[in-house]
């Protein structure tokens, strides 16, 4: 597969309206793949920035067919989009597992990640039983678990870079040496690097190491309320698809 860039979009940051108005940007841009999260009550996984566009559009808005209805819109414009979704367990609790896999068939979702640390593999078999492709995570330190969970699947998997309070991965501290090993133990899945894509050149240390594609997200959306900043920016990162 070429490489490529999924954008990460908050479905109301800090409002549907305004969320979608800027996902136009991105698509006038040339983007054609987004990664949308719904809002959750316990975003415990996210940055502090998403957490509070989270927090503001559940108090304004707490019905999730308002949510869901924002996809289908989304969905109308852009038949051809490729579209994913990010939700917590508590997202999918309230909608249930069988209208939101409906929802997803519906709208011809592209990938669901479920995110956080929640039991997650009766909800991940029920949707691939019904023909979803699921996203599955892997640390930065790689944990055994994470790898035997992934393997044997044809599913999309992210590969988180180390957190700024974390100590290095002395033996698999490089993106080569990661995907390296990932692929050393049997891994064929499509391998996204995540977190800290912050531009240019974070981008293509992951896709010289091996990467398939990484998913960028708070560098850009901090900067929808300066034009000429994330112009720039959207710019840089997209020139990366293209080198």
């Amino acid at each position: 597969m070429a490489f490529q860039v999924i954008y990460y979009v908050s479905i109301a940051c800090p409002t549907v309206e305004r969320s979608l108005e800027m996902i136009e940007k991105y698509i006038e841009a040339g983007c054609n793949s987004f990664q949308i999260d719904m809002p959750s009550h316990d975003p415990y996984g996210e940055t502090d920035f998403v957490k509070k566009c989270m927090a503001d559009a559940l108090n304004a808005h707490g019905d999730y067919q308002f949510y869901m209805d924002a996809f289908r819109a989304l969905r109308r414009k852009h038949p051809d989009l490729q579209i994913s979704i990010v939700v917590y367990k508590d997202v999918m609790d309230r909608i249930g597992i069988e209208a939101f896999t409906d929802f997803c068939l519906e709208i011809g979702m592209y990938s669901v990640r479920l995110a956080g640390n929640d039991e997650r593999e009766a909800y991940t078999q029920y949707m691939r039983s019904h023909g979803l492709y699921t996203i599955e995570g892997v640390g930065y330190y790689m944990p055994e678990e994470h790898i035997r969970a992934i393997l044997g699947r044809n599913n999309i998997v992210t590969l988180r870079t180390k957190r700024k309070t974390e100590a290095p991965n002395r033996k698999y501290e490089t993106w080569e040496q990661r995907i390296g090993y990932l692929r050393s133990r049997g891994v064929q899945s499509p391998i996204f690097a995540i977190a800290d894509m912050k531009g240019a050149q974070d981008i293509l240390r992951a896709k010289e190491g091996g990467a398939n594609g990484v998913i960028v997200g708070n560098v850009l959306m901090q900067l929808w309320n300066d034009p000429e900043a994330f112009d720039q920016k959207l710019k840089e990162i997209q020139g990366c698809v293209e080198k």
